[in-house]
């Protein structure tokens, strides 16, 4: 395979290197490190690693000429940061590592073929999804082959076929498929209507090995079908996902294969929007690599299976995000509307309302007993939040959530205590001094009986625009702990230059991007972000 992929990339490039002979092209560079320094804290049981230091570093480079691109990145973890060493398939705390992925594609008159690292997705990503998250931890790209191809505007069929990677490497599993997309509407020449179709195949290839006790067929294989339709504001679309048994440590050796489906209906206009979803799912998570530890799951999935709940920003509203499980049945409700501006509730510059509703519901797997309890609430969440300007100079939202939360779904139920409700009330407060200073006030309040009851938070952020931001923030907890988790951050940009230092003592929680999150551990010290783009 590694000989193929060579051989490939060399005559693309030898290609390229000809047409390009009288055109220099582009070159774009980014560099990237997230950097902390640790110290012990005795208040929250934070424990600095050995070298008290963790890095985590990215180069991209890419280079375009017409439709020919190359590129690649490097990775360097100096080590990784807190949070990533189970992430790293038994990297010891404080060991060093780097990773380097290289690509080449051509893209030109319908054609779209690539080679090396591979970032593709089918339909909604149940089936399948490689792609990169910094902030999670997730980097899952094929190495392989892409080839497709666009018939006019109506058509695009692609297939894909590579090694998956195994955090540090690539492994000798392998996943081919291919997927396809036709709109009707196009090819009919439909002006207000909108109809288009979609279908996925998808075949893992991976021997069991250890897994001696289940079905040895190496090959996981499984198909998705999309529907899609629109009319002026509304737009209906769905998707049936079916695929094999993969029975392993991380599914408890399910063999029942998986079935998901995803329905959602949407409406927008005339300053009104919303949008209902429902899923059912069932065994949906589908892992590159059999063998991983538990630490390494949400790493190294090749699918993407997102909470579709209210995807929360604020600290004290996020303490406790849902997760998907194994076996969920619920949805959402998103309202919104913007009042038009000079009108009594919009005044000069109109008010957003925006509310959301989400629930889901299922069987949580019993270690004891090896088997799904009974259907029971998992997850329940309502959302609403204003936004409204007074004035020029003040804007203020207001925010509201009512959680119940299933702590069994993470393990962290007790005899006594199995479902969390809490209350969050949020005040966000702007004003603007002039063009370029503005002043941020946020308040938080949780109340809960449960987990480890009532907190407090606030922040006060300062902008002088468009280069500086400074703030500082405390998240109490005064129901149980009375400990303080007080923070601070200095921010500047310039350009294409971004950078960040946060210093302070830090919650244990989630880190959330896109309805997937990772948990994180406590510490104290300080931290730089630093981004550059060329």
């Amino acid at each position: 395979m590694k000989k193929l992929l060579l051989s490939i990339i060399v005559v693309v490039l030898s290609s390229w290197a000809l047409i390009a002979q009288d055109d220099k092209g582009h070159l774009s560079a980014g560099f990237e490190t997230n950097t902390t320094y640790y110290l012990d804290d005795k208040g929250t049981g934070a424990i600095a690693p050995e070298g008290k230091f963790g890095s985590n570093n990215y180069l991209k480079l890419d280079y375009t000429k017409g439709g020919f691109s190359v590129g690649g990145q490097l990775e360097a973890y100096l080590p990784p940061i807190l949070g990533y060493y189970g992430l790293y398939g038994g990297t010891e705390q404080g060991d060093m590592f780097y990773r380097f992925d290289i690509y080449a594609s051509f893209v030109r008159k319908g054609w779209d073929i690539r080679v090396g690292s591979l970032y593709e997705q089918f339909g909604s990503g149940i089936l399948f999804r490689t792609y990169e998250d910094r902030a999670l931890g997730i980097n899952n790209a094929l190495q392989g082959v892409k080839v497709g191809y666009t018939f006019g505007d109506f058509l695009t069929i692609y297939g894909i076929y590579g090694r998956i990677r195994d955090v540090k490497s690539y492994s000798n599993a392998m996943a081919s498929g291919a997927d396809l997309n036709f709109s009707i509407s196009r090819l009919a020449k439909m002006d207000d209507f909108d109809l288009s179709i979609g279908a996925s195949v998808l075949d893992k290839y991976e021997t069991y090995g250890e897994f001696s006790d289940v079905d040895q067929n190496p090959h996981t294989l499984g198909y998705s079908a999309r529907l899609n339709m629109g009319y002026k504001g509304f737009q209906l679309s769905g998707e049936y996902v079916s695929r094999k048994a993969d029975p392993a440590f991380y599914n408890h050796l399910d063999t029942t294969g998986t079935q998901s489906i995803q329905v959602d209906f949407g409406y927008s206009g005339n300053g009104f929007g919303g949008l209902v979803t429902f899923r059912k799912l069932q065994n949906p998570f589908f892992l590159g690599l059999r063998n991983q530890s538990e630490d390494n799951w949400s790493y190294t999935y090749i699918n993407y299976v997102p909470a579709l709940t209210q995807q929360h920003t604020y600290s004290l509203a996020s303490m406790n995000p849902y997760t998907p499980q194994a076996d969920e049945l619920g949805g959402q409700v998103d309202l919104f509307y913007n009042f038009k501006k000079n009108t009594v509730l919009g005044g000069k510059k109109g008010m957003k309302i925006h509310g959301n509703f989400s629930t889901y519901y299922g069987g949580i797997y019993d270690m004891n007993l090896g088997v799904y309890g009974d259907s029971e609430l998992l997850f329940r969440d309502l959302t609403v939040d204003v936004e409204r300007w007074f004035g020029k100079d003040v804007k203020m939202i207001l925010y509201y959530t009512w959680q119940t939360y299933n702590s069994a779904t993470v393990a962290k139920a007790t005899d006594d205590c199995r479902l969390w409700n809490s209350h969050t009330v949020i005040a966000d407060v702007t004003y603007k001094i002039n063009r370029k200073n503005s002043l941020r006030l946020e308040l938080q309040h949780l109340y809960t009986k449960e987990d480890h009851k009532n907190w407090a938070a606030a922040l006060l952020e300062y902008n002088l625009a468009p280069r500086w931001s400074i703030s500082v923030q405390d998240m109490w907890n005064y129901g149980d702990t009375k400990k303080h988790y007080v923070n601070g951050s200095v921010s500047y940009s310039y350009n294409k230059v971004r950078a960040a230092l946060n210093m302070g003592r830090f919650k244990e929680g989630y880190l959330c991007s896109g309805g997937v999150c990772r948990q994180t551990p406590a510490y104290t010290g300080f931290n730089l972000s630093l981004v550059i783009m060329l």
